[in-house]
């Protein structure tokens, strides 16, 4: 089967380190996901980092568009990624049960990370 969907992200800095989160598979991804039916992108980039991290994005700003096709779980998925970029006043990170570690790194520190999901290794190009 294909399957297409819209997720939102947000590249969130706290002065001069950008946060990465790790998900249970290993791979290292920014704040966001799915958007959900009828909700704008820029409100699921705030909801989704809240939920996420227990952080708010502030001035967000539209960074990138990217996309992506993959096989997960016996489908073809085709996943559109709107990034934004955001700031954070605090780097308290709380974490929900979708990741298992976070990490605020400088942008040259992020590009040498392994595992970078399909959401961080584009935008990484554009910081």
């Amino acid at each position: 089967m294909k399957i297409q969907e819209l997720n939102s992200y947000v590249v969130l800095f706290n002065r001069d380190r950008l946060l990465l989160l790790k998900r249970k598979n290993g791979i290292w991804e920014f704040p966001g996901g799915q958007v959900e039916w009828g909700e704008g992108p820029e409100k699921s980039a705030v909801r989704e980092t809240r939920e996420e991290t227990g952080l708010v994005p502030k001035n967000l700003k539209l960074l990138t568009i990217t996309s992506a096709t993959y096989e997960k779980e016996g489908n073809q998925k085709h996943s559109v990624y709107i990034v934004y970029q955001g700031e954070s006043d605090g780097d308290n990170v709380t974490l929900s049960g979708e990741h298992e570690e976070c990490r605020w790194l400088t942008l040259t520190e992020a590009g040498f990370m392994k595992n970078l999901g399909l959401n961080a290794e584009a935008v990484l190009e554009v910081l």
